[in-house]
């Protein structure tokens, strides 16, 4: 017999048959299954602490979700909720999956407002991901329709008693708090109890060790509060002793610039008077006259202080035989969207094989994939740091004070200053970050579909828009107004890779046409083109205006083609079974070229995105302190490192110097010419992995403090 209660609903009396263990573990159970369906769906497999992490987290919000389930009263407001509730979560789980098929890496949730306009922006883009993760969308939101359909039977016990929540609380805070005593006993701080104690800005990590339910309640919580303070990768580094390798007879082991030359070399000779060397330059360093004393004893707080001691203690690189090799000249520097130096021939892109070949051709220049795809590879590029979201640009970069920037630098100096790409201007919110950066900025939306070039055309607005008609329109912006300095965000060579939806793609179909390989491989090629032809322009239009030979090209992707997908294997001729570990996806491109070039400076030194900025400056001799960003001048002395980060499925956060390769997955190969002993080695690579931890920690810092704010007394 059925009891009626206050409200007027019957509720079956507590007997035998009600148990409370079927809706108790419904939450826990499916948070866990969800966990592993979306890394199984992203990055593989976890590792067994990660698995035992994401388990323990999953139990104690499952159960914590349950107890407050657990308060209903009304039998029909606790189905309800319930599959609400589960239907939820179910999005929270897919639009990772989603965001990680389009992207390669997980989402953070200070980039929402970026979702909405990424979908409308790109919806091709989005249909193909939600395409692609079809089968695990579904496997994710089976709890939810499993609930659903079986909702009587999981909610049929009594869910108004008091008591029913202890237990599952309790439950819950026994698995919470036995979790993060084994963060914080993580000794070597190598594995999240430093990531999740201290709020650590590394979100792709805290996703990987603790799942999507932790990661994004931490990113939430860093959105609301803002970060810890703390959180630096601070403990003692060994220095690191290059002296353990020893070169090998007779081989040049030094890699770096070396002039070609058409003379013969010159030597002594049998009976010729010997010549004493000439005496050493001795160059100054790139260094600004900042007093860290003073700001180390009035840093205010802990985290200032960290970084303010970090940064004085760096080796400052030294002004060398290139400082100024470009002074006084103009500067065109682009940002080439998913360009890769596979495309660069002598027949279809004459222009670029040129500058690759003509100008500084820098044999060993690694793209990282730094985690936010084309924001934070473009960030790389005209900071000389890194960052791992796009909040690097969307959020800091418009607001924080950025001295180094070349549109600041040249800004200084009385350079004309203009920033253009040819898509939506307050895309990634570059309407606010450029301006920021030093440039009048012009994008589709304020300006740039109205400008018109030599003929009176303006340029058509489709998708993807044309880098050629970009060029025509927005040259005659600065071209008289010498000198300039002028960036370009290209957007004709961007995903999809395919002769339907991509109308660059489509313009240059019949110039692909004796290429072999499958549709994606061919589009790319033909949308890659429009690079080509809005070089050439440029080149063109400068030289007939007699300013060529005063003019100074730069150019670098903002990261690999990753919106070939299944292609990638194809396109770069690799293996198709762990391509995103293959570092020939991040080798491609850096040219730095101008007409007044008499002949090539070949660079073997290996480089990277971040290399860009103080290379630039010191070749245009700017004041910059070397101390203050993570990028390198490649013709320093300095030995180089490349930090590089593959994202995807592959093994991140690897590194390549003059001694060798570090691949986190297949260790360290040692570069020819050298020889070392494997018990110094495995120290050799301790210490290497702990450096690169702490410009990651710093670089990130620098971005998240407003560091150069406090630098140079801007709060």
């Amino acid at each position: 017999m059925n009891e009626v209660t206050r409200g007027g609903e019957r509720r079956a009396p507590v007997g035998k048959g009600d148990s409370m263990l079927p809706l108790m573990l419904f939450f826990p159970l499916s948070l866990f299954y969800c966990e592993l369906v979306v890394r199984l769906s992203t990055y593989g497999k976890p590792e067994p602490m990660q698995l035992f992490y994401i388990f323990l987290l999953s139990m104690a919000g499952g159960f914590l979700l349950s107890g407050i389930l657990s308060l209903i009263k009304n039998r029909t407001a606790v189905r309800v909720t319930a599959v609400t509730l589960s239907f939820l979560l179910g999005v929270i789980f897919s639009s990772q999956i989603v965001y990680f098929s389009i992207f390669g890496n997980y989402y953070n949730w200070g980039d929402i407002g970026m979702a909405g306009e990424a979908i409308s922006s790109f919806s091709a883009t989005f249909f193909r991901g939600l395409r692609d993760s079809l089968l695990y969308l579904l496997l994710v939101f089976l709890p939810s329709v499993l609930l659903a359909v079986f909702n009587g039977r999981m909610t049929r016990y009594p869910m108004r008693r008091l008591s029913y929540l202890v237990p599952m609380t309790l439950f819950a805070a026994c698995a919470l708090f036995f979790t993060v005593p084994s963060f914080l006993l993580a000794a070597d701080r190598d594995f999240g109890g430093f990531l999740y104690y201290y709020n650590y800005p590394t979100d792709r990590e805290t996703y990987l060790d603790f799942g999507v339910l932790t990661a994004s309640r931490l990113n939430i919580e860093k959105l609301l509060f803002g970060e810890k303070e703390g959180g630096l990768y601070i403990d003692p580094v060994e220095t690191v002793d290059n002296s353990i390798f020893g070169e090998v007879s007779g081989e040049e082991t030094r890699p770096g610039p070396t002039e070609s030359s058409s003379g013969e070399e010159t030597t002594g000779s049998e009976g010729s008077e010997t010549e004493a060397p000439p005496k050493p330059v001795e160059y100054g360093d790139n260094v600004l006259d900042i007093d860290f004393a003073s700001l180390i004893e009035n840093a205010p707080n802990k985290t200032i202080k960290s970084m303010h001691e970090y940064f004085s203690a760096r080796t400052p690189t030294k002004k060398n035989e290139y400082t100024g090799f470009f002074e006084g000249k103009n500067l065109i520097f682009l940002t080439l969207e998913g360009f890769s130096a596979q495309v660069i021939d002598p027949v279809r892109t004459p222009t670029l094989y040129k500058m690759a070949h003509e100008g500084f051709v820098f044999n060993n220049y690694y793209c990282s994939c730094w985690g936010g795809s084309t924001s934070t590879g473009e960030y790389a590029n005209l900071t000389g740091n890194f960052y791992n979201s796009t909040k690097a640009m969307t959020q800091y970069g418009a607001k924080n004070y950025e001295p180094f920037t070349l549109g600041n630098q040249f800004k200084k100096l009385g350079y004309a200053t203009y920033a253009f790409h040819g898509h939506t201007y307050t895309y990634y919110n570059r309407d606010e970050s450029h301006p920021n950066f030093g440039y009048t900025y012009y994008g589709v939306g304020n300006g740039l579909e109205k400008m018109t070039d030599s003929e009176g055309n303006t340029m058509k607005v489709m998708w993807p828009n044309s880098d050629l008609e970009v060029a025509k329109v927005s040259i005659g912006q600065y071209i008289d107004k010498t000198p300039f300095h002028v960036y370009y965000m290209s957007i004709s060579g961007h995903t999809e890779y395919n002769f339907i939806g991509n109308n660059m793609a489509k313009r240059h179909r019949n110039d692909v046409t004796d290429i072999e390989g499958s549709t994606a491989v061919k589009a790319y090629y033909a949308c890659q083109l429009e690079v080509e032809l809005m070089v050439k322009e440029l080149v063109d239009q400068l030289d007939a205006a007699g300013i060529l030979e005063d003019t100074v090209f730069v150019m670098a992707p903002d990261h690999y083609p990753y919106g070939l997908k299944t292609a990638l294997a194809e396109f770069y001729g690799v293996e198709e079974e762990g391509v995103y570990g293959n570092f020939e996806l991040y080798h491609t491109a850096l040219i730095i070229w101008s007409a007044s070039m008499k002949e090539p400076v070949v660079v073997d030194t290996p480089c990277s995105a971040i290399d860009i900025l103080p290379t630039v400056s010191n070749l245009f001799a700017l004041d910059y302190d070397s101390r203050l960003m993570m990028g390198t001048d490649i013709f320093s002395d300095q030995d180089p490192l490349v930090i590089l980060n593959c994202d995807q499925t592959g093994p991140s956060w690897n590194w390549i110097n003059r001694f060798g390769v570090y691949n986190s997955a297949k260790g360290f190969t040692l570069s020819p010419g050298y020889t070392v002993d494997k018990k110094e080695l495995d120290t050799y690579i301790k210490n290497m992995n702990n450096t690169v931890k702490q410009m990651r920690s710093f670089a990130y810092k620098i971005v998240t403090e407003d560091y150069y704010s406090y630098v140079f007394g801007k709060k």
